[in-house]
């Protein structure tokens, strides 16, 4: 199939749509912060579970947990931390507390597009008739906030987020589940993300894909797993005519 024939696109949030580190980086220090308080401890344990989740002097690695895991395997991390400090609190109570913390610390955050021209990219491939949907594991409540400050949530057709329920990326559920809504043909449907776990999405789902990587260390990384990967999101204006 000719790119030119992308009936609809699929993009991820983090990392894609928005600066991951801008937003994700501060908005864990104070979440975890907020965790670990809540369960008696200090910040001596922060810069542990900041590498643990894959952070290392403020930039996050697109293969950790933070960039491409989910909410429970956070959580799950942060359990692990303080079981071998001494804590012998219920692994559900720590996740249900990382998840509360990051709602509550989710104004620490900065909202940055990845792009200067994304308002403008979304914009022309909906005047070009293009179905668009964002699926990503974060939660509702954090992803509206934040297409809203970027000023993009309106030109989405489906919002797919991490209700704890349905299968997360990179399993295919989601993206069937938009095909389904709109008589999409797999083969004209494209996925745009910036992490190993988006490409396996594409994958498992059937569909094109398209990664991001706005470092050479990504691109390099990236392009290993799939045969397009692009700097800009602006670029894609120019791949979908080919």
């Amino acid at each position: 199939m000719k790119m030119k024939d992308t009936k609809a696109i699929i993009f991820d949030k983090d990392g894609t749509l928005l600066d991951f580190d801008a937003f994700w980086v501060p908005v864990s220090e104070k979440a975890i912060l907020d965790v670990l308080a809540y369960f008696g401890e200090g910040e001596s344990l922060l810069s542990e579970i900041l590498e643990a989740f894959g952070v290392h002097n403020g930039v996050t690695d697109i293969d950790g947990v933070l960039c491409k895991g989910t909410y429970e395997e956070m959580g799950e991390i942060v359990y692990n931390v303080l079981y071998k400090n001494g804590h012998t609190v219920a692994p559900s109570e720590v996740i249900k507390r990382v998840i509360s913390s990051y709602n509550e610390a989710a104004e620490e955050g900065v909202v940055k597009p990845t792009s200067s021209k994304l308002s403008e990219v979304l914009r022309e491939l909906k005047n070009q008739g293009k179905k668009l949907a964002l699926i990503t594991t974060d939660n509702e409540e954090i992803t509206r906030k934040c297409l809203q400050k970027l000023g993009i949530e309106e030109l989405f057709d489906k919002i797919y987020t991490d209700d704890g329920k349905t299968p997360t990326k990179p399993h295919p559920y989601y993206a069937l589940d938009f095909c389904k809504a709109y008589n999409l043909d797999k083969k004209r449907v494209l996925m745009v993300g910036d992490t190993e776990t988006d490409v396996l999405f594409a994958k498992n789902a059937g569909i094109n894909m398209i990664a991001l990587a706005r470092s050479e260390k990504n691109r390099q990384k990236l392009c290993l797993l799939t045969d397009t990967v692009v700097a800009d999101l602006s670029e894609l204006l120019t791949i979908l005519k080919r």
